[in-house]
């Protein structure tokens, strides 16, 4: 158990505050809490936006793909209630329109094979409308990066995923090893189908299922304002190296694969809910969530829209980095438990880096490890 002490908060904000002099980043935000809420530390160091605002730990920020353990959670509560099966065909539960041609490998539709399971975990195997792109084109990740808004309609993400080439066949979830590829992609079939089978907008079942019942009024889905009365757009701003982006019309429609703003207070919150048992109705689905994990990048593992941060012992022969599960966004965002200390860690830097968190965050976990008794 890990006790929280002025040294460890002191430790803790040094650590961010040398994270934040690192090249191209600007400012951090990050909490660690014990995850049953008996204590918590909450630090902000830096410059909040090319203004110069000073960052907070009040700060809204976009959670970036941490939202898709958000779409994933909402799939499992509607699983639990039987309004979903994870052997679900997509095809079954979406359109003609949406589902023709989306997965035609050497001449073979597979679309007809790709479930719900498959999309949780990236295992279907279809191509990333948002770090790939057709034959001479440009992602959508690419363009953001250089400052230009990206906007992708559902209606685009599929025309666009049809030109592409998929990896690999839909994989069975009997198969001893699954490949694994991460696609946003997923992510957006999988938004599709919660507003099919609810019958309402992704936002509102956000609001319905998680935001409100959690208490967690800073937290929106873009660009709808949150239940605290603060405006839609986030506070912080994000950069890639002297580049800052403009991704509205982006989170416009990453709905369910990256447009949740949100705050590091509902972070923590939510996740202390999510290994609590608080959020579901059965005390096995968050285990069911991590039942099995894919390779998707090294060192990460991924399972049912949870991130598994393993990484082998010669990667820091000094100290045995402790697993931690959860989700990281391309923003160097994170939401992450530690379930051999027992704390939930979120936080941001709001810049294009995505390993940045994985240097950050074993620091912490070596300073939150040196002050167990």
């Amino acid at each position: 158990m890990v006790l929280p002490s002025p040294d460890l908060e002191n430790r803790l904000q040094a650590l961010l505050e040398k994270a934040v002099r690192g090249r191209f980043v600007r400012h951090g935000m990050a909490a660690v809490a014990a995850a049953d809420r008996s204590w918590e530390w909450t630090g902000a160091h830096g410059i909040l936006d090319p203004e110069g605002s000073f960052a907070t730990v009040g700060a809204r920020y976009p959670v970036a793909s941490v939202t898709k353990l958000y779409t994933a959670a909402v799939v499992m509560r509607l699983v639990e209630q039987g309004r979903l099966e994870l052997d679900g065909r997509l095809t079954e539960l979406l359109p003609p329109a949406v589902t023709t041609g989306l997965h035609i490998l050497a001449g073979v539709d597979h679309t007809d094979e790709i479930t719900i399971e498959n999309l949780l975990g990236h295992t279907s195997g279809l191509p990333d409308y948002y770090e790939e792109a057709p034959a001479g084109g440009t992602s959508p990740q690419a363009r953001l990066l250089a400052g230009e808004d990206a906007p992708m309609p559902f209606e685009d993400v599929l025309t666009v995923v049809r030109k592409m080439t998929p990896h690999f066949p839909p994989q069975s979830p009997s198969s001893t090893r699954q490949k694994a590829h991460y696609a946003d992609t997923n992510y957006q079939l999988l938004g599709a189908v919660i507003e099919a089978i609810s019958g309402r907008p992704l936002h509102a079942v956000f609001d319905d299922l998680l935001f409100e019942p959690l208490g967690l009024d800073s937290t929106s889905s873009y660009p709808h304002p949150p239940r605290s009365g603060a405006v839609p757009e986030p506070d912080a701003a994000i950069w890639s190296k002297n580049t800052v982006l403009r991704p509205e019309g982006a989170l416009t429609h990453q709905k369910a694969d990256g447009g949740i703003i949100s705050i590091l207070a509902d972070q923590i919150r939510f996740m202390q809910a999510l290994v609590g048992g608080e959020l579901f109705e059965e005390p096995g689905t968050w285990d069911r969530m991590q039942a099995r994990f894919n390779r998707v990048f090294f060192p990460i593992d991924y399972g049912l829209g949870v991130m598994r941060y393993a990484p082998p012992r010669w990667m820091s022969p000094f100290f045995r980095i402790p697993p931690i599960v959860g989700h990281s966004g391309s923003t160097a965002t994170w939401l992450f438990h530690c379930p051999e200390l027992d704390v939930v860690l979120a936080g941001a830097f709001d810049v294009g880096q995505p390993s940045l968190p994985f240097r950050f965050l074993p620091r912490v976990l070596q300073a939150l490890a040196r002050n167990r008794p």
